[in-house]
Formats: structure tokens, C-alpha cells, sequence
């Protein structure tokens, strides 16, 4: 490959994720500052220190998608099976040795820098899956369990003991991969029967133990987030509103906040549910930025992440091979999976989760990891870029030197 070509592209990429990637800052850089009110209230600092924390946190991200985006697709080939490993390795310790905040340990801290190990092992899991597919090896139902479906298996687990939704969605976004993949599908059903049978007799056999023992609180989903998720499901099924008013406020305030933006809004920095609703700024921003844009603004932002979509599906199509194709399948899939919970949760229509707006909310981790997923889709869509002007700089060379041999006099 010619220098000039390297050079060419070096800083190159599909023009959609960049665009994307400026589009989402602007847009939390605005609603972290319009909706952290009452985290200022409660941390006796102001929005616009909370703004400027947040603009770090996306500066920071920025030099990540820039340094991801550099590396060869070869380099994350040979990163795969490592990543697994290390991923696999922080969410095994996490839960043992993390920080616990709001009743769920999910936090490390290495020299004072406090991040969440999951949202980064979401990202070292795509690619482990990528790779696995790329390998072809799974040529047997036999081959396909156990180098696939067991290490992915024991690699959510972890992640879901501490994260019930973190973890579905890592599930269901493995599950669109193997499925838009050439692995048979008569695999995938038996391995989703398998996953819903164990997962349905461990169900019933706590639901079972904690009957016999007549506890409310058995000491072995006293350890996870169970409760939680049992609890959630429960309040979004209960149909006593007053009940539901006292246990889920954040719940009715969300909606009052969407309900109240009409078609236009009230202007961002005018809204007033932001002073009242619990992580107005992360896991219900989503309902702060309708209150104050109305139902024009909710749809532009949803129209941001189809954007994303779009932008993932043309490059899948010009992907030539698999572990290019699967690895911004994955990505993608995760991110915009992850955007439509959050507004779903957001309107009503599922229960509270805890998952933020990607590259939206405020955050560290996971402005970081969903940077990295930006670095690594441009990485893919740069070295389809390399190929496509590598075979044009071929192409013509080719005409010129058919050119010349037109021109040279016969012998």
C-alpha cells in the first residue's frame, strides 16, 4: 500500500459517526447543564461545575475514539481473546473486591480513578463474539457450546449478578449478532432454550426455597440485584397508583416531565420537573430534554440514534469480512439497544432499569466505553476506506499502464 494513501486516510472515517459524535456532545453538554439542578442542590456545587465535569468526561472520550479509531483492524483481531480474558477477570473481582453505591457493587477504583468495569466489558464482549464468528469453528452444535455459548454465558453472569438489565441487554445484543451471522439457527434456538430452562428452575427453585423458609428476604438474593429487579417488575405491573406514586416517584415524574413538554416544549433551562426527579441527568435525561424541547426535540434525538443505525447498516454492507461486519453489528446494536430502553423506560413503556442515554447522560464510564465503540466502528469504516482507494490507486495504475502499451510502436 502506498504512502500517499496512508496518509490520505490516517484521519479518515465515516463522516455519520463523526457527525454523531459532535451531535451527542453538543446535547449532553446542554441537558447535563439544564437538568443537574437538584444533583447541585444535593452536592452543594453548581450546574456549571457539573457541566464542565462532564465536558472532561467527553474530551476524554474524544481522544479515545481518536486513538481507537488509528488502530488497525489486526490489532483488535489479536486483542479478542485477551480482551475476554481481562474483561472476564475486572467483573469477577468487582464483585468481590468493587465499591458498592446504591445498593449494587459496580465500581472499581484504581489510583483514585473510579470507573464501572461493565461498561467496558460490554464493549471486550462484542469483540471476543466478533472474532469467534470470524473463526468459523463452529461447525457442531457441540463446537458452538463451548466456544461460544459457555464462555459467553460465564462471562454475563458476573455482569448480570450486580446488573440485571446491563446484562440482558448484553445478552439480547449477542443473541442479534449470532443471528444476523451464518452460525444455524437451529443452534441459537437450542442454546436460548437452554439459557430459558436453567434460567426458569434456578427462578423457581429461590421462589421455592423462599415459600418452605417463609422469607422475604432469603440470604442468597439478598447478595444480588434479584430483589431490585423483582421489585421494579412489580411496581411497574402494580396497578395502585398511589402506591406507585410513593415507591416510584422518579416513574411519575418522568412522565409528568413528558407529559407537560407539549409539541414544542418550555425552552431549554425552563423546565421545573429537573428540580424534583431523582438522576435527571443520567437515567432520566431523556424525559428532561422532552419536558424542555417537546415532542419535536424527543424525536429528533430518537432520530439521532436511527441515524446511528443507518450509518452501522451501510457500512456492515460494505464490509467483506466477518469479523469487520459482526464487530460493528455488535457495537452498533448495543448502542442503539441501549437508547431505546432508556427512552422506553423513560415514557412508561418498561421498568425502571438504569441505563443512560448513550454519550447523553452524565457519566464517566460511559461517555469512555461508548467512545471506544465510536473508535472501533471508524476503525472498520477507515479501513474500508484504505481498500476502496487503495484498489482506485491500482486501478489506475493499471489504465496507465495499458495506456502505454497502446502507445508503444509494435515491433
Amino acid at each position: 500500500m502506498t504512502k500517499s494513501v496512508k496518509k490520505d486516510i490516517r484521519l479518515k472515517g465515516d463522516t455519520s459517526l463523526w457527525a454523531l459524535i459532535i451531535v451527542f456532545s453538543l446535547v449532553s453538554l446542554v441537558f447535563v447543564y439544564s437538568s443537574s439542578s437538584r444533583q447541585a442542590v444535593m452536592e452543594n456545587t453548581t450546574t456549571f461545575s457539573i457541566m464542565l465535569k462532564q465536558m472532561r468526561h467527553i474530551i476524554i472520550g474524544f481522544v479515545i475514539v481518536y486513538l481507537a479509531h488509528i488502530f488497525p483492524l489486526g490489532f483488535y483481531r489479536k486483542l479478542a481473546y485477551v480482551a475476554y480474558v481481562v474483561g472476564l477477570g475486572l467483573m469477577i473481582y468487582t464483585l468481590f473486591g468493587g465499591i458498592t453505591l446504591n445498593d449494587s457493587t459496580r465500581w472499581l477504583s484504581i489510583a483514585g480513578f473510579r470507573f464501572q468495569p461493565s461498561e467496558f466489558a460490554k464493549i471486550l464482549l462484542v469483540l471476543f463474539v466478533a472474532k469467534t464468528l470470524e473463526d468459523n469453528k463452529l461447525g457442531t452444535f457441540k463446537d458452538f457450546l463451548l466456544r461460544l455459548f459457555l464462555p459467553v454465558t460465564v462471562f454475563i453472569l458476573p455482569i448480570m449478578w450486580e446488573g440485571f438489565s446491563t446484562g440482558a441487554l448484553l445478552s439480547f445484543t449477542v443473541l442479534i449478532m449470532l443471528l444476523v451471522s451464518q452460525v444455524p439457527f437451529k443452534y441459537v434456538a437450542r442454546a436460548v432454550g437452554i439459557v430459558i430452562l436453567l434460567a426458569g428452575l434456578s427462578y423457581g427453585g429461590m421462589v421455592l426455597h423462599r415459600t418452605v423458609k417463609k422469607s422475604t428476604n432469603p440470604s442468597f438474593t439478598s447478595t444480588s440485584r434479584l430483589a431490585t429487579v423483582e421489585k421494579r417488575i412489580g411496581d411497574f405491573l402494580n396497578k395502585d397508583k398511589e402506591e406507585e406514586k410513593i415507591e416510584n416517584d422518579q416513574v411519575v415524574f418522568s412522565k409528568v416531565a413528558i407529559a407537560t413538554g407539549g409539541i414544542g416544549g418550555k425552552i431549554p433551562g425552563n423546565g421545573t420537573l429537573r428540580e424534583v426527579l431523582p438522576l435527571s441527568n443520567s437515567d432520566y435525561i431523556f424525559s428532561i430534554i422532552v419536558e424542555e424541547t417537546g415532542l419535536a426535540g424527543g424525536v429528533v434525538v430518537i432520530g439521532f440514534y436511527m441515524w446511528l443505525l443507518y450509518s452501522v447498516v451501510i457500512i456492515i454492507k460494505k464490509c467483506k469480512k466477518t469479523f469487520s461486519a459482526m464487530l460493528v453489528s455488535g457495537l452498533g446494536i448495543l448502542i442503539v439497544t441501549q437508547a431505546m430502553i432508556h427512552i422506553l423506560v423513560n415514557v412508561g413503556v418498561l421498568p425502571v432499569t438504569g441505563q443512560t442515554l448513550p454519550f447523553i447522560s452524565l457519566g464517566g464510564s460511559s461517555i469512555m466505553a461508548v467512545g471506544l465503540a465510536f473508535g472501533m466502528m471508524l476503525s472498520v469504516s477507515r479501513a474500508l476506506e484504505n481498500e476502496r482507494l487503495y484498489e482506485l490507486e491500482l486501478t489506475e495504475k493499471e489504465k496507465r499502464e495499458l495506456m502505454k502499451d497502446e502507445t508503444e510502436p509494435k515491433s
